[in-house]
């Protein structure tokens, strides 16, 4: 792993590709016991499901989608959120409505926000450098697009590339090679930036970028993890201030 100071990183290379969550979007992927995807299911106009079948139904596509994301073995297969309803019991018989219904409590608890000290950080990054960016994400990405709208950052994205637009998921090269394709600087210089050993950094290194790893929590690389180029706490870190 080079050493060199986090600021005088992105001034080696030409361009930057960007993971989203844990990088430059928080207070997202809202699931677990604690949430009330009851009240999500009736916010979004949902009224013929009981608690209990709302519940139930999203718990077990999170919880499926999640044991599929850990396979290493089905990263160019991973289904789509409506697709994996329609396999679960609670949802059995349901109509294209409410299960439209439900796979829309799916993106609102998956949906983060960014930042503002994010959302100006992006601009002054895309001043000096074309930015990309390479997102896993379950659900369909219009309220993503709309987020990213609201901070004022969509369109510093020369390409955004996000999993759920096909079958793959990180880190599958095919999603970085996508992104790649896009950009006009060669692979050589172009540097990716994430906080996911696994999916992030072991997958655009093995698509031949360079990589930078968000180590939020300090907690260093343990022993066979993917090792990245560059380390730093936090994306804020990479840009002076």
């Amino acid at each position: 792993m080079t050493r060199v100071t986090a600021p005088d990183i992105l001034s080696r290379f030409a361009a930057v590709l960007l993971d989203m969550n844990g990088t430059l979007m928080f207070s997202g992927d809202r699931f677990g016991p604690d949430q009330d995807y009851a009240a999500t299911y009736r916010t979004l106009g949902g009224s013929r499901l009981t608690t209990e079948v709302v519940q139930a139904t999203i718990t077990a596509c999170y919880e499926t989608l999640e044991r599929i994301y850990n396979d290493p073995e089905r990263c160019d297969s991973f289904p789509r959120v409506l697709d994996t309803l329609r396999t679960l019991p609670h949802a059995q018989g349901l109509d294209d409505g409410e299960l439209k219904l439900l796979e829309d409590v799916v993106a609102q608890h998956e949906r983060g926000q960014v930042p503002d000290p994010y959302a100006v950080l992006l601009r002054g990054l895309a001043r000096s450098h074309p930015l990309g960016l390479v997102a896993n994400i379950l659900s369909r990405k219009e309220l993503w697009l709309e987020e990213f709208r609201r901070a004022g950052v969509l369109d510093l994205f020369a390409i955004t590339v996000f999993s759920s637009d096909g079958s793959s998921v990180k880190p599958s090269r095919k999603l970085f090679d996508q992104a790649v394709s896009a950009l006009p600087v060669p692979r050589s210089g172009i540097v990716f930036v994430g906080d996911s050993l696994r999916c992030d950094i072991a997958g655009a290194a093995g698509a031949g970028l360079a990589t930078v790893w968000i180590d939020r929590a300090r907690s260093g690389r343990r022993a066979g993890d993917p090792q990245p180029d560059f380390v730093v706490q936090d994306l804020l870190d990479l840009v002076r201030r």
